[in-house]
């Protein structure tokens, strides 16, 4: 992560270019790389992730982001219009990168238990790489709230989806046992000892022989 940067040049239409402190043999300042809007809003998330893992959520202030990347305050409104912006965008993209890693993970036309063991192998790479900062952020108490129950409820209602397709379950049964299978998710990660194998085995085992419980319970009806 970004923890300083060269002063701001100036705006060009294509992007930004930077100068830094530093001159060439003539004494002109050397012209650093130009970066594009895209790469622009990625230093400043860079930032204020940052910011999150040092001081934590609360501390992330645009003139913080501003002055941690070395730039004009002013700068970081031109990509997001207030604080919130700025955390709502690095909440969207810890999430994006988690769903587009997960899609990859996944095995084409996985059974149930496999897909519960490679969702349990990508969380303890999920945490060993950015635990932390998408701990913080999705046990946030302020504005980010409502975005970690959104994604929460995305979760529950694709695993619910899952348990209906392997074991038949009523709609509202699925549901129940899909949100105790994705708020279980912070128990599983502090239960890692240093065997996650021994750990996805003895979960994935409990996870399948409840959802075959249900079934059975449901199927004598």
């Amino acid at each position: 992560m970004m923890t300083g940067w060269p002063s701001v040049g100036r705006p060009n239409g294509r992007g930004l270019v930077t100068t830094s402190n530093r001159t060439g043999p003539d004494g002109a300042k050397i012209v650093q790389k130009r970066l594009k809007g895209s790469e622009r809003r990625d230093v400043f998330l860079d930032a204020a992730a940052a910011i999150v893992l040092e001081q934590g959520v609360s501390s992330v202030t645009m003139e913080g982001v501003a002055q941690r990347c070395g730039v004009n305050k002013s700068l970081p409104y031109r990509y997001f219009a207030d604080r919130d912006a700025v955390l709502a965008a690095l909440f969207d993209r810890e999430q994006a990168n988690y769903a587009a890693r997960w899609t990859q993970e996944l095995p084409q036309d996985a059974t149930f238990d496999a897909a519960v063991r490679a969702a349990l192998r990508h969380w303890c790479v999920r945490s060993d790489e950015s635990g932390e900062l998408f701990l913080r952020l999705v046990t946030d108490s302020g504005r980010l709230r409502e975005r970690a129950r959104e994604m929460q409820d995305a979760n529950a209602k694709g695993w619910a989806l899952g348990l209906k397709r392997a074991y038949g379950l009523p709609d509202d049964v699925a549901l129940q046992y899909a949100w105790f299978m994705v708020t279980g998710v912070t128990g599983f990660l502090a239960a890692r000892n240093g065997d996650d194998e021994a750990l996805i085995e003895t979960i994935t085992v409990a996870v399948v022989a409840g959802a075959e419980a249900l079934k059975a319970k449901h199927a004598k009806k």
